[in-house]
C-alpha cells in the first residue's frame, strides 16, 4: 500500500466519514506521509472533528482499521493540542 492509495480511499470515504462520525478534515502524516513505510508500518491518521466524542473518535478508529486491514494510530485535535511536536505533525498531514 503506498499514500496514493491510502489517500485515495480517504477521499472516497470523506463525506461519509463526516456523516457518520462527524469528520471535520482528515488526512495522513507519518512514515506513509513520507514514502519511509515498512511491512510492519502502522498508517498515521490525523483528523478534527465537527463533535469530537467517543463513540465518534472510537468509531472512526475501527472503521479505519477495518478499511485499510492494519493497524492506525489516530491523532485528534483537541484543546491542549500544542507544542512543536504538534505543530510538526500539523505541517506535515496530507490531507484527504
Amino acid at each position: 500500500m503506498t499514500k496514493y492509495d491510502i489517500l485515495q480511499k480517504l477521499t472516497q470515504e470523506k463525506e461519509y466519514l463526516q456523516k457518520t462520525y462527524a469528520v471535520d478534515k482528515i488526512g495522513l502524516f507519518g512514515s506513509y506521509a513520507k514514502d519511509m513505510q515498512t511491512p510492519n508500518s502502522d498508517i498515521d491518521i490525523y483528523v478534527e472533528f465537527k463533535n469530537k466524542t467517543f463513540d465518534n473518535l472510537a468509531g472512526l478508529w475501527n472503521y479505519l482499521e477495518e478499511m485499510y486491514h492494519t493497524k492506525i494510530d489516530l491523532l485528534h485535535k483537541h484543546k491542549r493540542s500544542r507544542g512543536a511536536i504538534f505543530e510538526s505533525i500539523q505541517k506535515e498531514v496530507i490531507y484527504g
